[in-house]
Parts: C-alpha cells; structure tokens; sequence
C-alpha cells in the first residue's frame, strides 16, 4: 500500500500539465506579419531593380504602338465628262505608270477636235489676207500720197497760169478801149470833114467800119477778160480738191499702221484657234484615263456605259510606296531628329521586325490639323497630352512583305 505523502504527490503531479514548448518564431501572429513585410519588400526591391534594369536597358528608345503604314493614295477621276466605252482594269489589279485605267467614248471630244482644226484653217487664210492687204495699203497710200502732190502742184501751176491770162486780157481790153476811143474821135472828125465836103464818103465808110470794129475789140477783149477771171476760179477750185486729196493722202503712216493693226489682229486670231485646237486635243486624249504611277486599284466603282462627270472619284490607286506615320506623346519627341534608327513591328507579320529612319516631325500635333482645333482659351482648357506625327521611311523593307496602307505596327524610335 502506497504511503499517503506518496498519494498525495502524484495526485499533485497529475494535477499539474505537462510542459509545452516555446512556439517557433514563424508560428507566432507577429513573425507572419514581419515575414510578409519582408516578402514584399523584396519583391518591390526585385520590381524596381527589373524595372531600372529596364530603363537602362531601354534608355535611348522612345515607343509607340500609335503608328500606321501610309500611302499617297491617288484618287483616279476623269479630267472629262462622257460615257464609258471601256473599262481596262478590275478592282486590286497592279498596275504601271501609263497603263490605260478605262476609255470614254471619243466622238464628241473628236468633233470638237475637227471644229477647230477648220476654225484654225479659216483664221490662217484670214491672217495672209491681212498680210496681202498691208502691201496693197502701203504701195496705195504712198502713191495717193505722190499722185496728190502732184496734183497740188500741177492746179497751183494752173493757177498762176490763169492769173497771167487775166493779166494779158485785162491788157488786152485797155489796148481795145484805147483803139476805140480813138476810132471814135476819128468817126467825129470824119464825120465833120464829110459835112465840109473835104473828104469823100468811101472815107467815111472806111472810119465807120473802123470805128465798129474798135468797139468789137472792146467786146471781145472784155469776152475774154471774163473767161479768164472763170478760168483761174475753175483752177483755184482744182487747187482746194487737189489740196483736199493731200490734206487725206498725208496720214500715210497712220493707213499702214491700220493695215498692220489688222494683220496683228488676224495673227492674234491664228493664235487663239490653235490654242483652242490643243485644248480639243488634250480633251480628245483625256477621254483614255492612265495610271498616274505605280500600285495598286482599289474601290474601282465604273463600269462600262455609264456616264461619268469631270472630277468624279471613281477609284483609288494606292502607289507601292508605302512609309510609317507614328502619332508620338509630346513628351517623346524632345530628342527626335531625322535620321534617327527605328524599329518597326507589323502587327499583321507578328514577330519580325523590319527597319527605318525618322524622314521628318510634323509641325504641329494632331489636333492643331484637326478638322476643330482645339481652343484653349474658351475658359475650360484641360490639359492632355498632344501627339505628334512622326513620318519614317523604311530602310530595305523585304520584298515579299506586303505592306499595305493602313496596317497597325509599333515603332521604336533609337534617340541615342
């Protein structure tokens, strides 16, 4: 049997737990706590350290997946309106610079053509008409001119010569008047002598007869007195027409350069029918519409027999040069410069990447071309960040890729 004391020991130790070990460091509430806080920070120290491992890796480079492969896309319309007579092209077909694209029907532009071809012949005859006409007017206006001159002279000549036989007439009838005042006195004394019988009548008679023939004299002489003052009024007229001729002969230069003046205007004439004969032409030659360069139809929308008008779009030729238009941040921009290496990654050919350079920075953002620029002093301006179009070219692109207007790429541009 057990002794009490001993009892009562054992039933102490059973009534007192067994001891329980100091829980680990990681099991305790505040270990976990600084065990995560150390995770974390070690992984915010690995994320800056990749991410500064970026930016040196990436230093020098600005990217953009804001970029675009352009064309100078040609809109193709007809230069003249008419009906299609044929087309020569479908829709995607390649094409050369030159190639015919489709043909209006020609007839119109050809009559027009055929009209003026006439209307050129008849102002070419209608200029050597003119031409003939100036020698005509200068081999005239200087004769008239002469043969006026002439005639001023030779009624002048008239005329003093009308004057001379005024004078010799008007001495004429002094002479005769004399004469009969003498035969008069003679008739008297006669006529006295016959009363006194001292002479005989057959002398009488003879002064009588001699007497009437004075007076005769007298009538005549003034006869022609009269018909020479008639005479030099007869020439001084002459004078004033022959004067009156010179007076419209003299502007001789002002005839010829009337003449000329007119030949000008035919020439002028000549002149404007050609040109209206190479504009038929022309016209006649845009019925064939061409290739304006090398690439591609697209949206072809003619067909044959319809009617098309001047300026009409109706397709769209995208030329085989292709270049990159890449829409950068402004704050990407600052240490761009033309020349610049560029990688290019085609969205459509994923993982190639093709090369180019930086051709050249827009002048301004895009907005500022926009169709409403933006105005920033209307009162409710909101800063955002502008983009800037950057043009690149591409640098030996591979031939088998097609690199179509308005594919998607991303562009990295080497500022170093």
């Amino acid at each position: 049997m057990t002794p009490p004391m001993q009892a009562g020991h054992d039933s102490s130790a059973r009534a007192l737990p067994a001891a329980v070990p100091d829980p680990a460091p990681e099991a305790r509430p505040g270990g976990r706590k600084r065990l995560l806080v150390r995770a974390a920070a070690a992984a915010l120290a690995a994320l800056a350290l990749l991410f500064g491992l970026h930016l040196f890796l990436t230093r020098g480079e600005e990217t953009t997946d804001d970029a675009q492969v352009e064309a100078d896309v040609v809109p193709i319309a007809p230069r003249v309106a008419g009906a299609v007579l044929r087309v020569a092209v479908h829709d995607d077909q390649l094409v050369k610079k030159g190639d015919l694209l489709f043909e209006l029907d020609p007839a119109d532009h050809a009559a027009r053509a055929q009209q003026a071809e006439a209307e050129l012949a008849t102002a070419q005859a209608q200029a050597a008409a003119a031409d003939a006409q100036v020698q005509v007017v200068e081999a005239s206006a200087r004769g008239g001119f002469a043969g006026a001159r002439a005639a001023v002279s030779s009624s002048s000549a008239a005329l003093q010569q009308a004057d001379a036989q005024i004078a010799a007439a008007q001495a004429a009838q002094r002479r005769a008047e004399a004469e009969a005042v003498k035969a008069r006195a003679d008739l008297t004394r006669a006529r006295q002598l016959r009363a006194g019988d001292a002479i005989a009548q057959a002398q009488l008679d003879a002064v009588e007869a001699a007497a009437e023939s004075a007076e005769a004299g007298v009538a005549s002489a003034r006869a022609n007195l009269a018909a020479a003052e008639e005479a030099k009024q007869t020439a001084r007229g002459r004078v004033g027409e022959a004067e009156g001729r010179l007076g419209q002969s003299t502007p001789v230069a002002a005839q010829i350069a009337s003449a000329h003046a007119g030949a000008e205007l035919a020439h002028a004439r000549v002149k404007s029918a050609q040109a209206a004969l190479d504009l038929a032409r022309l016209q006649l030659r845009y019925t064939q519409v061409v290739a304006p360069a090398d690439g591609q139809v697209s949206k072809l929308t003619v067909r044959e027999g319809q009617l098309v008008a001047v300026a009409q779009p109706v397709a769209q030729l995208v030329p085989s040069a292709t270049y990159l238009v890449a829409n950068f941040k402004e704050t990407q921009v600052g240490a761009m410069r033309p020349g610049q290496r560029v990688d290019v990654e085609v969205d459509a050919y994923g993982g190639k990447t093709l090369q180019g350079k930086v051709e050249s920075l827009s002048g301004g953002t895009g907005a500022r071309f926009s169709l409403l620029p933006p105005d920033n002093a209307s009162g409710n301006f909101v800063k955002v960040v502008e983009r800037v179009p950057v043009r690149i070219a591409w640098v030996d692109p591979p031939k088998d890729l097609a690199l179509r207007a308005g594919l998607s790429a991303t562009v990295t541009v080497h500022t170093r």
